[in-house]
């Protein structure tokens, strides 16, 4: 889908302002004067990073040039250019060299518009350099490679796809040494209902490679920047992508293995994959790979949108990414993800199909349109004390023909043909179709007496405007996550299966989710998705208006250092692991969130844990009895600002088993932090404490804090392993250094 829709970006006012540094990127100090007599979130924010990367926009010439071939001699093509904005011609020409393989394997069509290569028999290198208005094929057959290297090379297409590679075993785009190159696809946007419409400057039917130790600089005014229905892969290069949808998309996968890349999508992805399945050859398609390089990414939509997995690691180089996406970035336009002629089916299930028998109003010559697909929005709902609440929607469009003024709704199961009246699940109602909604939201559907009935609403309705639970900024009543988003997903690093970090320096800005992985869809190769995300080493830094990171699955970071700089909810999953690593959050609701209801689903076993939240500072919503949460190991600060909150909060109480955690909350849920079987022999708890903002809590012989808000009736707790802790307050220290969280650990 082509998104167009823009929003404008409002301050997230989160539950702090705290020090902390990456990649460049500075925030400001804490510097608050709370002295109030109750603590108050709402008066802290964080600050997003500013984006301080100086990019230039690749230039364009508007202009539509004439071009006639006026002589072709030793490979050499020479053009008279005229324009109607000018009565003079000027000379141009461009230089055809075979370096290696077949000879004389390509022609220049009648009107000299078209370069194709072809008849190749064997493994062919070919350069050409110059500046050429028209287009290229490749057509390299399936048992060879092919090579083209840009040598300063200018190529502007104004009627067809730019670079058009038909076939090859793999297609490599060089880029050489000392050199600038240039293609620009200046054509009108493609149709995207035209399966024989090509949208993208470089398209590929083959795996394709981009590399060299040159330049290259790709803009697509309206269409895609570079795609292959195959593998696609990148490095060494200097690359950048300025393009409308999406900048980078290799169907089967993206490897980004070096090289120095700025991608630019300003209505779409940065980078894309779409396949889920596995090749012949047993090879699981629709990872996206980055294993060295500076990669910049400006999206309207996703930065990294995979169809399996993400995969970052330092295997081939140093590997530093930043993202910015929605109107984080400065180039995203306005984006929307409905038309005109098009209606939706929702509902709260994916196994159903569906059908709309449409007709005139005296209820004849009716049409049938089928749903093919469908789409995935994930809505904000009622929570209880800042539980997380979510409804899964699934949107099927369907075409909306015109001329016709009713529709009636038909839905069929698996094994059902669709586009019929005889044999269905349920019918609804012939009802006038309503101008001003766009979707037909199901609201009753029974199998038994085969009937449904649906209400006009709109795409938008599922995710703005929904209220979240009691919970963070002082327990009152508010939204949950960022209502404010849109109806298309503007994540930085999503995937449809896990997403696995090892290594690598990653910074982003996002108007959703940071880093993301579903566990919703089943996936092409028949597998459950996991839903996971894993964080083993690097530097992650995430500002997000809704959860920092959010796994559908499990959530698991055992080394590197995380760092969430404000969200609504910091990390969240369906089971959340630290086990090492150092992991700072500040979040505007619950820092750290296991959304699991039986079993672990929080256990903290190792590692350094920093939490500043305006709900829960961790939350495990298992009702299993003293086992929802397990704390068996690390060093933990947690603090909770939300009048209603707990440090620790469970639905049945938590284990403890080793390590050390720090709680503070404002004391009006002191039985959670508590509640823990054996509290009386590892826990100390201290109540109606009078915290100040930039005094300092000691738990003596364990760890020393610099407040960052004011907190009076605070509620305190400490475990260790032997119990019996003193807790005091102090107005200065000597002889400690701080981390940046305000912290200093003794033992």
């Amino acid at each position: 889908m082509n998104y167009k829709k823009f929003i404008s970006a409002t301050a997230v006012t989160l539950a702090a302002a705290m020090t902390f540094s990456l990649a460049g990127c500075s925030f400001s100090s804490c510097s608050t004067t709370d002295d109030s007599e109750s603590s108050d979130s709402s008066t802290l924010s964080s600050e997003r990073p500013t984006d301080s990367n100086e990019v230039s926009e690749i230039e364009t010439d508007d202009t539509v040039y004439e071009t006639t071939l006026v002589s072709s001699e030793d490979g050499t093509y020479t053009y008279e250019v005229s324009s109607d904005d000018s009565d003079s011609t000027t000379t141009i020409s461009f230089t055809v060299t075979c370096s290696e393989g077949t000879a004389d394997c390509y022609t220049i069509s009648d009107d000299g518009l078209t370069l194709t290569f072809s008849g190749i028999s064997a493994d062919s290198v070919y350069a050409i350099t110059g500046t050429f208005y028209g287009n290229i094929v490749i057509d390299a057959g399936e048992d060879y490679q092919f090579e083209l290297e840009l040598t300063n090379f200018t190529l502007t297409a104004y009627y067809e796809c730019p670079v058009y590679i038909s076939s090859g075993d793999k297609v490599t785009i060089t880029a050489k040494s000392d050199t600038t190159n240039y293609i620009y696809d200046q054509r009108d946007e493609v149709d995207s209902d035209d399966e024989d419409a090509i949208s993208a400057c470089i398209y590929s039917l083959c795996d394709t490679d981009i590399q060299g130790k040159g330049s290259l600089y790709v803009k697509s005014t309206a269409n895609n920047g570079i795609h292959t229905k195959d593998d696609l892969g990148v490095k060494n290069l200097t690359l950048q992508v300025e393009c409308e949808d999406n900048a980078l998309k290799g169907n089967d996968s993206v490897t980004i293995k070096s090289g120095n890349l700025v991608l630019i999508a300003r209505t779409g992805d940065g980078i894309k994959t779409t396949n889920s399945d596995t090749s012949t050859k047993g090879n699981q398609r629709g990872t996206v790979t980055i294993s060295g390089g500076t990669v910049l990414i400006y999206a309207a939509c996703d930065g990294i949108d995979a169809s399996y997995d993400v995969d970052i690691n330092e295997d081939n180089a140093d590997t530093d990414i930043e993202i910015y996406t929605d109107t984080y970035s400065e180039y995203s336009e306005e984006v929307t993800a409905t038309s005109e002629d098009t209606i939706y089916v929702r509902y709260t299930s994916n196994a159903y199909t569906y059908s709309l028998y449409y007709t005139d109003s005296d209820g004849n010559n009716g049409v049938w349109y089928n749903s093919s697909s469908y789409e995935t929005v994930t809505s904000s709902g009622m929570g209880n004390f800042g539980g997380n609440s979510r409804t899964t929607y699934y949107y099927y469009p369907i075409t909306k023909p015109s001329g016709y003024t009713k529709v009636q709704l038909y839905v069929y199961s698996s094994s059902q043909t669709q586009g019929q009246s005889d044999n269905y699940v349920a019918v609804s109602e012939s009802k006038t179709i309503n101008e001003n909604y766009d979707t037909l939201a199901i609201s009753s559907l029974s199998t038994s007496s085969k009937s449904c009935s649906f209400s006009p609403t709109n795409y938008t309705t599922t995710t703005t405007n929904n209220m979240g639970g009691m919970g963070g900024m002082g327990g009152m009543m508010q939204e949950e996550g960022n209502t404010d988003k849109g109806d298309y997903s503007t994540k930085g690093i999503k995937a449809d299966n896990q997403i696995t970090i090892s290594a690598g320096s990653i910074q982003i800005s996002s108007y959703d989710d940071g880093i993301h992985a579903n566990c919703d869809n089943t996936l092409e190769n028949g597998d459950s998705p996991l839903g996971n995300v894993t964080i083993s080493g690097g530097t992650v830094y995430a500002y997000s208006n809704d959860d920092g990171i959010h796994g559908d699955g499990t959530v698991t970071i055992s080394g590197g250092t995380v760092t969430i700089g404000g969200s609504y909810e910091g990390v969240e999953g369906a089971v959340v692991n630290v086990s090492g690593g150092t992991t700072a959050v500040i979040a505007s609701d619950d820092g750290v969130n296991g959304t699991g209801t039986s079993g672990q689903s929080i256990v903290i076993s190792g590692g350094y844990l920093y939490v500043y939240a305006g709900g829960d500072g961790v939350d495990s919503n298992s009702t299993s009895s003293y086992n929802g949460m397990l704390i068996s190991g690390g060093y933990s600060v947690i603090i909770s600002t939300g009048a209603s909150d707990s440090s620790l909060d469970t639905e049945s109480g938590y284990k403890y088993t080793g390590g050390y955690v720090l709680g503070i909350d404002a004391g009006g849920m002191t039985n959670e932090a508590t509640a823990c079987s054996n509290f009386s022999s590892c826990g100390t708890s201290k109540t109606k404490m009078s915290l100040s903002s930039g005094s300092y809590l000691t738990v003596s012989g364990y760890v020393s804090i610099q407040m960052p808000v004011s907190v009076s009736n605070a509620h305190v707790i400490f475990l260790c392993p032997n119990g019996g802790a003193s807790i005091s307050t102090q107005s200065s220290t000597s002889s400690l250094t701080f981390d940046s969280n305000g912290v200093y650990w003794y033992v």
